[in-house]
């Protein structure tokens, strides 16, 4: 201490001793006064550090988490850890299809993984193209939806529906009338939709232990598509009817808490063939004539409509809360327009192509369709980013990255990388 203060008034002295110099430089100080003036972080601070990092660190962990809670569930880390990590053995794509047709409808892709209906069985492969599950279906004509790893199977026109995971068949059920379509959350509720018995339909909600916690009879319309929010508590019911010689369709939001319809929407000279949740508060709908949002709430809907053009093909994106629509300006479906809007209705993009849409598929900043065994794929700014070969017997397209492609052909399963696409199959033909 003595010293300290013996070396600080020999500074002090040393300092104040100026002559010619406006500016103290450090080679006025002694080398042994100079390292005494070198700051030092103290034990306390490099520990406050530490746990200010630490804080920030699991702080953006608790909202990365919470934005992808409906994702981060034990099903889905255990699916993923049993599946991709212990079982990850496959031979890789193409995977040969187990029956002899898959619709473009009835095939699903979730973090890698594929499930498929074909005409004899629902199938389920892990990244590298190994068979997981392979059950048998029994009906004339399968209908596969999907969320997650939640799976629901149904006979369109028949009666009996099966409910599965990734990796097994959790449920068989049948109904009393005649199933029109349904919808299952990634939560495991699921709803079927019936013929009504005395009623034009008849709408069953059943939580994951297959009780039915609700049941809503429609009189007036024919519901010819559900939707479920993530965690099944709401959905959305569309219906047709004719009202003088036009069409007219009802849109129904309900809370499966409630008995009656929170909202009831009606859209005169135009039949809705689709809707999707994009949000647990908003709905779009795809209509033969237009696309519409429906806001939680409000009174009104918004119109996207599409003027002189055909709808050529859509898809739903939930992860980016957007969907996508093709129009065609010619009479043979060429020459489509793909127009994204998010879930207020804005539009987000407007890219005009020379191509048709057998398919088309959207995956945050990129667009996608397929045209005669072609894969065409965008930036949301319009600029051609890759066009590639996809092999024969092409029809359905499914982004799984901004070049990552998996593809349904009439009798495989494709996938690859539009930037390593060398086999027989995938050859590139061009990139801007």
């Amino acid at each position: 201490m003595l010293k300290f203060k013996k070396v600080k008034a020999r500074y002090s002295e040393k300092k104040n001793t100026r002559t010619d110099r406006d500016v103290i430089s450090y080679e006025d100080i002694p080398l042994d006064d100079y390292e005494l003036e070198k700051t030092e972080i103290s034990p306390e601070a490099i520990k406050r550090i530490l746990i200010g990092v630490g804080i920030a660190i699991v702080a953006g962990l608790i909202v990365f988490a919470f934005s992808n809670r409906d994702k981060l569930t034990w099903d889905n880390i255990s699916t993923w850890w049993t599946y991709e990590v212990l079982g990850n053995t496959g031979n890789g794509f193409p995977v040969n299809i187990v029956g002899s047709e898959v619709t473009a409808s009835n095939i699903a892709v979730t973090q890698g993984r594929v499930a498929y209906a074909s005409d004899t069985s629902f199938v389920t492969l892990n990244s590298t193209g190994s068979e997981v599950a392979n059950i048998q279906l029994r009906y004339s004509n399968p209908v596969m939806k999907a969320s997650g790893n939640k799976y629901l199977t149904y006979g369109l026109g028949g009666t009996e529906f099966q409910i599965y995971s990734f990796d097994e068949k959790l449920y068989a059920g049948e109904e009393s009338e005649n199933i029109f379509t349904g919808d299952i959350a990634s939560n495991g509720v699921y709803c079927i939709v019936t013929e009504g018995n005395g009623y034009l339909s008849s709408l069953y909600v059943y939580n994951k232990n297959n009780n039915r916690i609700f049941k809503y009879s429609f009189s007036e319309y024919y519901i010819t598509s559900v939707a479920l929010n993530s965690d099944g508590s709401c959905g959305v019911a569309c219906g047709i009817t004719s009202e003088g010689g036009a069409v007219k369709t009802a849109v129904y939001i309900l809370d499966f808490s409630k008995e009656e319809p929170k909202s009831i929407y009606t859209i005169n000279g135009d039949s809705v063939i689709d809707c999707e949740y994009l949000g647990d508060n908003r709905v779009a709908l795809i209509g033969q004539s237009a696309s519409y949002i429906i806001k939680n709430g409000d009174e009104n809907f918004v119109t996207n409509s599409y003027e002189d053009r055909t709808l050529a093909n859509y898809c739903f994106n939930t992860d980016t809360q957007t969907y996508t629509i093709a129009l065609s300006r010619s009479g043979d479906g060429r020459s489509c327009a793909l127009l994204q809007y998010n879930n207020n209705g804005d539009n987000k993009c407007s890219i005009d192509t020379e191509y048709s849409a057998e398919s088309i598929s959207s995956y945050k900043g990129v667009i996608g369709v397929l045209d005669d065994n072609i894969v065409y794929v965008y930036n949301i700014n319009g600029t051609l980013r890759k066009a590639c070969r996809t092999g024969t017997g092409s029809k359905k397209l499914i982004l799984t990255g901004e070049n990552e492609v998996c593809i349904l052909s009439a009798n495989q399963i494709r996938r690859f990388d539009l930037n390593n696409a060398s086999t027989d199959d995938t050859v590139i033909i061009q990139e801007n």
